[in-house]
């Protein structure tokens, strides 16, 4: 940053509370709709690591099952 001082990060809140959202939102229409709806069976599951200190994981896992399995 003080390299190139015309680089400025977004805060925290700004990113978990617009960008994140918006992002997760143009993948899950981008990618996860076009999916599903060519399926005939999904499943959902997710899980939630959170640590003290450190920064807390997500990881949500699709399956989609199709004509072709």
């Amino acid at each position: 940053m003080h390299l190139c001082p015309k680089v400025v990060f977004p805060l925290k809140n700004i990113f978990s509370q617009a960008i994140l959202v918006d992002l997760v939102e143009k993948m899950k229409q981008e990618y996860v709709s076009p999916t599903l709806k060519q399926c005939y069976f999904a499943t959902i599951s997710f899980d939630l690591w959170m640590s003290k200190g450190a920064h807390d994981v997500f990881a949500l896992v699709i399956n989609f099952l199709n004509e072709k399995w």
